[in-house]
């Protein structure tokens, strides 16, 4: 697992907005915490979803650790990122997603966020391959630069869209604001996400 070849994806339109899938067996790990959490953390959110449940953050940061450091690397390497502190796993929480919830367009705190999608049924991947719309669709997640955060040089496009999969993992800029759209579909889909800050006497 220490000599994993992270390959990752990234979109240069503004913040740097990275993509890449995650090993199955740092997959599997962070599920074996999910089925372990228990305290909701819905009172700290902005989605209206069934269930949001706190996870141990320390712990999802070490097995996510080297997707964080991809980033970095990748953000010095394409001048996308400046002056960026030492950081931390300030929070992390599982969400389950059943038809009908959503996550209407937030952001959040600290300096950087992820999601990291554990679980896709298949029933909604169909839902979303039959939808016929101009959004992304059902399932979707949309990530759009917020007022006041646009870059000082003219971009042909203000927002991103995906249908993830899984074991895509999500990172970028905390204050970007993003959201997901709901599914009718049978079945429950995974995620977890997650903030990183700023580390104490950085």
């Amino acid at each position: 697992m220490d000599n994993e070849v992270i390959k990752f994806r990234y979109y240069n339109w503004g913040p740097l907005l990275y993509s890449c899938k995650v090993s199955d067996e740092r997959l599997t790990k962070i599920l074996n915490i999910c089925n372990k959490a228990k305290d909701s953390y819905a009172h700290n959110l902005a989605g209206l979803l069934n269930q949001e449940l706190e996870l141990p953050a320390l712990k999802i940061l070490n097995i996510l650790n080297p997707y964080f450091g991809s980033y970095v690397k990748c953000g010095e390497e394409t001048k996308l990122l400046k002056d960026l502190p030492l950081l931390t796993m300030q929070s992390s929480w599982v969400n389950y997603m059943t038809a009908g919830d959503f996550n209407p367009p937030h952001n959040h705190d600290g300096a950087l966020s992820f999601v990291l999608f554990l679980k896709v049924p298949d029933e909604v991947k169909k839902e979303n391959e039959e939808f016929k719309g101009k959004s992304i669709g059902p399932g979707g997640i949309e990530f759009r630069i917020a007022i006041g955060h646009q870059q000082k040089e003219t971009r042909s496009i203000d927002t991103n869209q995906f249908f993830p999969e899984e074991g895509d993992l999500f990172i970028f800029p905390a204050h970007l604001e993003h959201w997901v759209y709901p599914f009718k579909a049978k079945g429950t889909r995974i995620s977890v996400s997650g903030n990183l800050g700023k580390k104490n006497n950085a």
